[in-house]
């Protein structure tokens, strides 16, 4: 290779390097047409809802079955590619699947039984209106809406801090569900609850809902700036994905490839939150405050004389440590440490502080010199235990809310950041929803709206972003709640992607379905549970799940067109939850600071040492509280709890619209193996065994419990059989069975 064809070639490269620097440069303000349609381009899901008129004749044509709108459109479908539903799902299936899709947790023998005898025809409706009036529906509906916004109890990153207030979040989205709040509603306290609602302790604590995500909070390490910016993106981003449907965030560092959505339009959006800050707001009243205080006062008095002990124990083995690290040090070192501060160099000085590390005693140290002394060690644990016994006897802090609020209306400029970065601003933006969605509304200019404070604290910003959310004429807000609603009850989504309405997005299945729900919604003055009633008593959400058709086998196997119901797995808390409830161990008790249970002990040595000072998973000390309902049990980001991951809980990191499904062998070794499985097949065991009367009525309470049904014939002989022939006690024998029966697919799946 010669001298001029390498001079060629580098001035080649060079060439090629200024072009695609240039196009970069550009890339936030250039589309490419091939890729990204225009504002002028149609896309369905940027079109008002089109309105479907289900006229009474046409809803219910002779033989055609059921009379709800949605039975209507389905058929519709159905009928284009000819293909024939199946039959409806067993009485016994359905009560399972209706309960556990509204609660989370399975009837009970004695439902079961009510609803078998009830030969009315409009019995399934006044089970259907039970369970909607029920605690345990908020209960089991705020978990999908936390795995929205990445509920969790701590901060995540490597500190990983506890959040000892997010708890009331979670419990305001559960009385917000039972109290069947109004979706704009519920929206507009997320968004802006400071502003929604002046003054409010429930708005406050509902605006924790852009505070839910991860936080890192690590001392001098971050760039305040760029800590700035990462709390707008995630509520940016979250807002964007959880109540528009949108990818927002793949604008934050260039136009989106695909949709179209501006840099511009992302920073216009974020400037709505430019103003509000993360903020701990009291709620408390000065009894609380000083009763905490005395209590704290009271404790410390306690522990004080404990943790002198504790020291003077340590004490020889700390100046030993010490002295052996002396010891240590060079001469040059030693002079250094000597010399005064002032006379030292800028090199002595790094030193100095080098070795002043160095010299540290830990408490790592001292506890691991202790533990070598039987004796002292022994005492040294004892110490600690009296110490964390009264520590854990501390109430809960005075309530403060978890909020993002507004401190005043001189609110930071928002500008438009190349490739996303703070140190690299373009142009400042001024608030404003995304161009294609305002175009679509009738193209008003929010540049030339009249922006007028609330008052001295308060911009009104997330205000008007919450009613622009509520506008009748938003096309995605009520599309997107009403798909997901449709997607938890029926497997798959009307838009298999829940939280991509774009152009890359799944394009609905049913597109006359979706527009009338959210039309209906809108109709129902935003109320959500009319929309969870009419899915619900549908005909499509009745049908069975095992009977198959052979049009639908072979013209929709994926089952996209709703011609049988979807048979689905349980979610990690619904099966946790279904087993205590199954052993006749489940706590009903709502609300509260999260539940610590016990760790597996595995979990607990990877995670923590023996030797910490202080105990980071304080188990709750009160047994009956480990029985409580999942969504009760404290998330703590860098915890899991073995059963949660094995069946795919999300880690709560980003926003999670639905969960993935997957089968391997740690599902079946943590429900056979596990502390928590066995002890809830001994619970059950003891219960059946409590049963008055002979096995077969025991075996058939059993089944009754885990599979709403009573046993076959054939079930019931097997059954006796392995109980006569299995060794042990009477106890065992039956625990045996238990565990057999709750790792049973049947109970895992819902029909």
């Amino acid at each position: 290779m010669n001298a001029a064809f390498c001079v060629r070639r580098m001035v080649s490269i060079g060439i090629a390097l200024l072009v695609v620097l240039g196009h970069a440069a550009t890339a936030s303000s250039d589309r490419d047409a091939a890729k990204v349609p225009s504002l002028s381009e149609k896309h369905w899901a940027f079109e008002a809802p089109k309105d479907v008129v289900v006229a009474p004749g046409r809803v219910s044509p002779r033989g055609a079955g059921s009379s709800n709108p949605v039975d209507y459109l389905i058929r519709a479908k159905l009928s284009e590619r000819n293909i024939q539903a199946v039959s409806q799902a067993e009485k016994s299936a359905l009560l399972r699947r209706v309960t556990y899709d509204l609660t989370g947790l399975p009837p009970t023998p004695e439902e079961l039984r009510a609803f078998l005898s009830d030969r009315s025809a409009s019995g399934y409706e006044r089970v259907v209106d039970r369970l909607l009036a029920s605690q345990g529906f908020g209960e089991r509906w705020a978990q999908h809406w936390l795995d929205l916004a990445h509920y969790a109890d701590s901060n995540g990153f490597e500190l990983d801090a506890d959040r000892p207030d997010a708890w009331r979040y979670r419990d305001w989205v559960i009385r917000a569900i039972n109290d069947d709040m109004p979706y704009t509603r519920f929206m507009g306290l997320q968004i802006a609850g400071d502003e929604y609602e002046s003054g409010s302790k429930d708005a406050w604590v509902a605006s924790g809902f852009a505070r839910s995500g991860p936080f890192e909070v690590v001392s001098g390490n971050i760039d305040p700036e760029v800590r700035r910016q990462n709390e707008l993106t995630g509520a940016t981003s979250t807002v964007g994905a959880v109540f528009l449907g949108l990818t927002m965030g793949c604008a934050r560092c260039h136009d989106h490839k695909f949709d179209p959505i501006s840099t511009a339009d992302y920073y216009r959006l974020e400037a709505f939150f430019a103003g509000a800050q993360h903020t701990e707001i009291p709620i408390h009243g000065p009894p609380e405050k000083a009763r905490f205080e005395a209590e704290a006062k009271r404790i410390k008095a306690l522990v004080a004389p404990i943790e002198d002990e504790k020291k003077r124990l340590e004490e020889p083995y700390r100046k030993r440590l010490q002295e052996a690290k002396e010891a240590a040090l060079t001469r040059h070192e030693r002079a250094v440490r000597a010399k005064p501060k002032e006379q030292r160099t800028p090199e002595e000085a790094r030193l100095f502080e080098g070795i002043s590390v160095a010299l540290r005693v830990t408490w790592e140290e001292v506890a691991e010199a202790v533990a070598h002394h039987p004796g002292d060690h022994a005492t040294r644990e004892a110490l600690k235990r009296r110490i964390h016994d009264l520590q854990i006897q501390l109430p809960q802090p005075p309530a403060h809310a978890m909020a993002m609020a507004e401190v005043s209306t001189n609110v930071p400029s928002t500008w438009v950041l190349r490739r996303g970065d703070v140190k690299n601003k373009r142009e400042e933006v001024t608030p404003s929803p995304p161009d294609v969605l305002l175009a679509s509304m009738g193209g008003v200019d929010w540049s030339k709206t009249v922006r007028v404070p609330l008052d001295e604290k308060r911009s009104g910003r997330r205000l008007r972003l919450a009613q622009w959310l509520s506008d009748a004429r938003n096309p995605l807000t009520a599309r997107v709640i009403v798909n997901r609603l449709w997607m938890h009850h029926f497997g798959r989504g009307l838009v298999a992607t829940p939280s991509d309405f774009g152009t890359r997005g799944a394009r609905p299945s049913h597109p006359e379905l979706l527009d009338w729900l959210a039309l209906e919604l809108v109709r129902n003055g935003w109320h959500l549970k009319p929309i969870h009633r009419l899915m619900v008593t549908s005909q499509a959400y009745q049908r069975s799940s095992e009977a198959l058709s052979a049009s639908g086998v072979k013209q929709d196997p994926e089952n996209a067109l709703y011609w049988r119901m979807n048979r689905r797995r349980m979610e990690a808390e619904g099966l946790r939850d279904s087993v205590l409830s199954v052993a006749g161990r489940l706590s009903r008790k709502a609300g509260g600071p999260g539940v610590r249970i016990p760790l597996e002990p595995e979990v607990r040595d990877l995670i923590f040492t023996e030797a910490e000072e202080v105990d980071l998973w304080p188990v709750t000390p009160e047994i009956s509280e480990h029985d409580r309902r999942s969504i009760y049990l404290h998330r703590k980001r860098n915890v899991h709890y073995p059963m949660f991951d094995a069946f795919d809980a999300p880690d709560m990191l980003t926003s999670c619209p639905q969960r993935a499904v997957s089968l391997h062998a740690p599902q079946a070794l943590v429900m056979m193996n596990s502390e928590f499985a066995q002890s809830a097949a001994r619970s059950f065991a003891q219960l059946l065994i409590r049963t008055s009367g002979e096995d077969t009525r025991r075996i058939e309470g059993a089944f009754e419990r885990c599979f709403s049904r009573r046993p076959s014939a054939r079930e019931l002989r097997l059954t006796r059989a392995f109980l006569r022939e299995a060794t042990g006690t009477e106890l065992e024998r039956w625990t045996d069975l238990a565990l057999a029966l709750i790792n049973s697919n049947e109970l895992t799946y819902v029909p």
